[in-house]
């Protein structure tokens, strides 16, 4: 009897779900906040906000070559192209793990041509990781993109 049992347990077992799903780790305390903000001071183009959320000795890299090795040296390269008249920004979120914030960048530095610009015209993208402790970006990792805007497949937008 025990044997017919533990055959059928095994068989009940066996018709579960066997991926059960493990829930994310928990995000780290102010980490959504400093989503929102991160989005909001980029999209808004705030040079005062956005270093605001960058920690005095964040590292930058671009194609994983070291671009910046403090808050100063980016706010003095990536300051210029946040705060440039006719460049426009927009934010997709990607993923957000404990202490990692990813992005797609979209930027559109087609204004210099005068007037507005086709919502279609000349976007490029970058990939942008956020590592963050302390309530700040102590980390951004960027991989460059393309001048296509994908659409939410993947797939050149139309």
């Amino acid at each position: 009897m025990l044997g017919k049992i533990v055959g059928a347990t095994l068989i009940i077992t066996a018709s579960l779900p066997s991926n059960a799903q493990v829930p994310p780790a928990p995000s780290l305390p102010g980490q959504d906040r400093l989503s929102e903000e991160l989005v909001r001071s980029i999209e808004t183009k705030n040079l005062a906000a956005y270093g605001a959320l960058l920690s005095d000795a964040v590292h930058v890299s671009e194609d994983g070559k070291e671009v910046a090795r403090s808050k100063t040296d980016w706010m003095n390269t990536f300051g210029k192209k946040l705060s440039a008249d006719g460049v426009v920004f927009k934010m997709a979120p990607g993923f957000s793990s404990t202490g990692r914030l990813l992005f797609i960048e979209y930027f559109n530095s087609a204004g210099s041509w005068g007037g507005d610009v086709p919502a279609h015209c000349c976007w490029s993208y970058d990939a942008v990781a956020y590592d963050l402790a302390g309530g700040k970006v102590i980390a951004i990792r960027r991989l460059r993109g393309g001048n296509t805007k994908l659409d939410e497949r993947g797939s050149p937008a139309k």
